[in-house]
């Protein structure tokens, strides 16, 4: 009978987190994404809205009283504490919905797995909260050059990255690493594996 296990999606900003987490998903895997947990947080009525507006000002407030993530993002990524801050208010709220998710999960009788995705899984020290981890990463050139597809200026992106562990610190902690710089097939090819990988470890057949 298959247990219950959770694993750890992390890796380095623009990596393909999110691709790779839709990938496992059409394979029957339950995705927490703490990244949409956060968001969350600070929308109005969220959690941790009106500490977010208390601690930053009115100024990142939109015209339709809302937070713009945006403006606090360049608040933020400009300065570390400013950032730790943010952190400060925004972490317990996730990992109080995290909580709740996978407790969701249990009480439904989940078997398999289950993925959490967590840009900042090592920074953070949650990693002992899993049964193994998955990184995806690419170059820091990748990087730079998907954020400005996104419209980051390269100051942008520069700050984002420096805000997160080396890639290279997350792969040599990472029970799995997804290196995702070529063809979508190559990217879906390794997910595969890694599915696999994990459905054995998850019906207690092989360890990790």
């Amino acid at each position: 009978m298959e247990q219950f296990i959770q694993v750890g999606l992390t890796g380095g900003i623009a990596a393909g987190k999110t691709t790779v987490a839709a990938m496992f998903a059409r394979r029957g895997t339950a995705i927490i994404d703490t990244d949409e947990l956060a968001h969350r947080a600070i929308e109005a009525g969220g959690p941790a809205c009106d500490a977010a507006i208390e601690a930053f000002g009115r100024g990142i407030v939109d015209a339709g009283g809302a937070i713009n993530r945006a403006r606090l993002g360049e608040i933020v990524f400009a300065d570390d504490a400013q950032r730790q801050r943010l952190n400060a208010i925004v972490h317990p709220a996730v990992r109080a919905a995290w909580t709740a998710g996978v407790e969701g999960l249990r009480q439904r009788g989940w078997r398999g797995i289950a993925m959490i995705v967590v840009p900042l899984l090592y920074e953070v020290g949650l990693e002992k909260q899993v049964n193994a981890v998955v990184t995806v990463a690419c170059s820091g050139t990748t990087q730079r050059q998907r954020l400005r597809e996104r419209g980051l200026t390269d100051t942008q992106a520069g700050a984002r990255i420096r805000a997160q562990w080396p890639v290279a610190v997350k792969m040599e902690k990472a029970d799995f690493v997804i290196w995702n710089e070529s063809a979508m097939s190559v990217l879906e090819q390794q997910a595969a594996r890694v599915w696999d990988r994990l459905s054995a470890l998850a019906a207690g057949s092989k360890p990790i």
